[in-house]
């Protein structure tokens, strides 16, 4: 199914590119790095957020150690299966100061509070992101696109009202999704983990620092239209920060494909050429350029913060 998908993406893509004005898709490298240094920055409360929950649940590892085994998780991905990457981050850190039972089990509950978070953000936004269907929409549904404001108000409140339930379920679901406990060691701090409830307060905190990371990769995004010739305008921020959303969600939904690959790319073209001033070929390239820079920095960021954390483990052994 992944082979099926990749093959019919591609030969979109091929088509658009073709179709599209070729000529305007220009290479403008800074604006590449850019996009590069916003989408690690986009991650810091996601980092933080996991360290904070791992020391909640008694673990004593390190912010530096948390940050290397969650951009390392990223590169899991890409891994055939999800699992992939709560496996890399809970051996990572099995020796860190963390047991691989409670890094899995935070790693999750980490995941899902930002997809959901994801989620009320694309809702907040689907009558920016989508505003120029409202002509073809329903006479019923036409108003809420008419009033983005108030719509995206309504689903902030809306969000804020439903946090002491999800709390609850974010933490069932966790547990759920959570690997067996194959060490014998480990049996009593999972039955102390699962005794622990993560209060609403924290978690609608971090829900509002975790809309930063959503915006921060819509900016991401709009650094690399800008880098492949598109006029782009910081007015369109919230149009990119949805876009973003709309394909990432279809990537994550796609368990068939590593990371979302060609999943994610095919909604985000749709999504770009439909924009005005926007060209075909640019979409194209854009959302080829997203998943390269993107990966790159992971890969990066990854090798750096390995050179730290090695470098920092030497320095206690000698002191």
């Amino acid at each position: 199914m992944f082979a099926l998908v990749i093959a019919f993406v591609g030969r979109r893509a091929w088509l658009l590119w073709r179709e599209g004005d070729v000529g305007s898709v220009t290479i403008h490298w800074p604006w590449l790095l850019a996009a590069f240094g916003l989408y690690g920055i986009g991650w810091l409360p996601s980092v933080l957020f996991w360290h904070r929950l791992i020391h909640l649940c008694g673990g004593t590892t390190g912010r530096w150690d948390v940050a290397h085994a969650y951009f390392a998780g990223h590169l899991g991905k890409y891994i055939p299966g999800k699992a992939s990457v709560l496996l890399i981050r809970a051996g990572m850190l099995a020796e860190r100061g963390c047991r691989p039972g409670v890094a899995a089990l935070t790693s999750t509950y980490e995941t899902l509070t930002y997809m959901g978070v994801g989620v009320a953000v694309g809702l907040a936004l689907a009558p920016v992101v989508w505003r120029h269907l409202v002509a073809d929409l329903p006479a019923v549904i036409r108003p809420v696109f008419e009033r983005p404001l108030v719509f995206g108000a309504a689903v902030v409140v809306v969000c804020i009202l439903l946090v002491p339930a999800v709390a609850k379920i974010l933490g069932l679901i966790a547990r759920r999704l959570t690997p067996p406990v194959v060490s014998a060691d480990d049996v009593e701090t999972r039955l102390a983990v699962l005794e622990i409830e993560i209060r609403a307060s924290f978690l609608l905190g971090w829900c509002f620092v975790f809309v930063t990371t959503w915006l921060i990769h819509g900016l991401s995004l709009g650094c690399t239209l800008r880098a492949v010739g598109v006029e782009a305008s910081l007015s369109e921020w919230l149009t990119w920060t949805g876009d973003i959303w709309s394909a990432s969600f279809v990537g994550f939904l796609a368990v068939f494909a590593p990371g979302g690959l060609g999943v994610r790319e095919a909604a985000l073209i749709e999504l770009l050429k439909s924009q005005p001033g926007i060209s075909s070929s640019q979409a194209v390239a854009a959302s080829v350029l997203l998943r390269g820079t993107w990966m790159a920095a992971e890969i990066v960021l990854t090798l750096a913060l390995g050179c730290v954390t090695r470098r920092i483990s030497n320095l206690k052994s000698q002191i």
